[in-house]
């Protein structure tokens, strides 16, 4: 299955861009879990709660997107906890590491930071979304994984998504 994965800073279009591009193509779709079981279980986290949403992301999104299927398109992977556990707690467990190098088929909708901040409970960095923006390019660049940027507003950033998908899911 190829995984279209839609990554970047927070507050980026992330979870609108995911919905439409899984409503346009008509494909499955697995939503953010982190956001999921915060919303669960309240905002605050110790690196021992972010390692349960890690593996729980896990059987989430195989849950929500069959590995049998072509496509699905996915709200984050793990890439955004390996940058997690690193810009909260200074370091990744190894198992995270390894399971980042396990995600072979994920091309990337990395969605640049040109988007207002919305204010959000669970949202930490209003001030440093460009600076995350590259730390994640970087991730899918060390992997060697395709990405395309996306950026824009509105049907303008909605237009350049779809182009972009076309684009990683024909090479």
């Amino acid at each position: 299955m190829t995984r279209i994965v839609l990554t970047g800073a927070e507050s980026s279009g992330k979870s609108s861009l995911t919905l439409q591009l899984g409503a346009r193509f008509g494909l499955p779709i697995a939503l953010e879990y982190a956001r999921i079981w915060l919303e669960a279980h309240g905002p605050e986290y110790t690196e021992e709660n972010l390692l349960t949403i890690f593996r729980g992301h896990l059987g989430y999104q195989q849950a929500q997107v069959p590995p049998g299927l072509s496509l699905g398109i996915f709200d984050t992977d793990l890439i955004n906890y390996k940058i997690w556990f690193e810009e909260v707690f200074g370091h990744c467990p190894q198992e995270v590491v390894d399971a980042v190098g396990q995600e072979t088929s994920h091309v990337y909708l990395l969605c640049a930071p040109d988007l207002p901040w919305e204010p959000d409970p669970l949202r930490e960095n209003p001030n440093d979304r460009e600076r995350l923006f590259e730390r994640h390019r970087t991730e899918i660049e060390n992997l060697n994984r395709p990405y395309e940027i996306v950026r824009g507003t509105g049907e303008e950033r909605l237009s350049c998504a779809e182009a972009a998908l076309n684009k990683l899911i024909r090479a």
